[in-house]
């Protein structure tokens, strides 16, 4: 159980590795410190006899001593200070972020984001690569549904796309740290398989994935499709995550998911405070103060609007939490936008990592619908109906740690359920 609530958090096994290198530290100093300690009440060593240093031998070796033990609680010192001070860079930031923000009502006026992008630039291939080593995977079993059945909003993303939907297969997957499903829809063609999916859907941190209602995996290029001309790598509508080839990689997966997080994870909160529903968090003066503060963005894309800024943050945040140099590791001119990315460890973190390691509730999957083709007409625009009780009863839960029946489900705000978001790639 513990080692479950570890693994499903890096930061936490990122800061255990730190105190574990202090201990580390501390106990190779102090036996050094209480060895050179006695040489004190020992004889002379044969190195520093009475005819080289005359009768002050004692003070001598004091004098070796005190140096000695500085030496070791500089390197001490040099060792504690980064490393609780890395620690405590969340809290220390939060607390000024409260503090700050009372009265200012004028940053909500602003508008623009003019502010460049960071300087050398963030490498995107680096970071998926780290976060594939970084982020534990969690186990996982997968059962496929019956043929001809599909959920709602995979019919409606084929049929954007201009593709088949008897094409797609469907499977659900179970996670250790959920005790419901996520529904998956990948078409027959794509390059992704599906244990690629499963497992990289798994090292998306609970708090994060129980926002994905559906996953739709295509087989090329996204062109839009009715008449669109949106041309992009992978797309959020509502709550659901559309991809294209190659583009399926966690750094993509955590910036996509923060749009969802962005609109719903703190919607309860922004509404206490007076803020119409639907208002995304990217757009209130708590994140607008964080831009505020800096002089930077994370990335040249975080400059198309504020839910692309935050988005961005919070992908790099991600990377922030999980490398042991943080954001140091990808660009020495990281602090350029270092408040953004600690406004979003502050506030997204505590959802994203659950106390106890499990999901609290889950953003429900569309429903399911039996397609039926008929003969004559256009099979892009397929009939459908929806599925018997029958169906629903057919999906049986395999045997997961968590159960199922206490997973609430997670509701979109209203406007929530039509966000669209296009992510280009680089």
């Amino acid at each position: 159980m513990i080692r479950g609530f570890l693994d499903s958090q890096p930061h936490t096994l990122k800061c255990m590795r730190q105190v574990g290198f202090l201990l580390l530290s501390f106990f190779f100093c102090v036996p050094a410190f209480f060895w050179l300690g006695r040489l004190e009440k020992r004889k002379p060593l044969p190195l520093f006899r009475a005819s080289q240093l005359g009768s002050n031998i004692k003070i001598a070796h004091t004098l070796f001593t005190m140096r000695a033990s500085l030496l070791c609680s500089a390197l001490l010192a040099a060792i504690a200070f980064p490393l609780i001070g890395n620690s405590l860079a969340i809290p220390a930031s939060s607390h000024s972020f409260k503090n700050q923000l009372e009265g200012r009502d004028d940053l909500e006026k602003r508008d623009e984001l003019d502010k460049p992008p960071i300087y050398p630039p963030f490498s995107e291939d680096t970071q998926n690569m780290h976060l594939r080593f970084d982020y534990p995977r969690m186990h996982w079993r997968s059962r496929p549904w019956e043929e001809g059945y599909y959920p709602i909003h995979c019919v409606h993303e084929a049929q954007f796309n201009n593709l088949w939907i008897l094409d797609f297969q469907v499977r659900d997957v179970w996670f250790e740290d959920c005790g419901v499903p996520w529904t998956v829809c990948r078409h027959k063609d794509a390059k992704e398989k599906w244990y690629s999916i499963f497992d990289t859907l798994s090292q998306v941190p609970v708090g994060m994935r129980q926002y994905v209602a559906n996953l739709v995996i295509l087989p090329g290029p996204i062109d839009g499709g009715w008449g669109s001309t949106i041309q992009a790598a992978a797309y959020t509508r509502g709550s659901v995550l559309v991809f294209s080839p190659t583009y399926f990689k966690l750094g993509v997966l955590f910036h996509e998911i923060t749009h969802i997080m962005d609109m719903v994870a703190l919607a309860p909160f922004l509404e206490s405070q007076g803020f119409p529903e639907g208002t995304p968090f990217s757009r209130t003066k708590y994140w607008k103060y964080a831009y505020g503060n800096d002089t930077a963005v994370p990335t040249p894309y975080s400059r198309a609007s504020w839910q692309e800024d935050f988005a961005d943050a919070g992908r790099w945040a991600m990377s922030d939490i999980s490398r042991y140099r943080g954001l140091r590791e990808y660009s020495k001119g990281w602090e350029a936008c270092r408040t953004q990315i600690r406004a979003f460890q502050w506030w997204m973190m505590p959802m994203i990592f659950p106390k106890k390691g499990i999901c609290t509730g889950k953003v429900e999957g569309g429903y399911a619908v039996k397609v039926v083709v008929v003969e004559g007409q256009n099979p892009l625009v397929s009939l459908f109906q929806p599925g018997p009780e029958s169906r629903e009863e057919g999906r049986k839960r395999p045997n997961t740690k968590v159960a199922g029946s206490g997973v609430a489900p997670i509701v979109l705000p209203a406007g929530a359920a039509n966000m669209f978001f296009a992510y280009h790639g680089t």
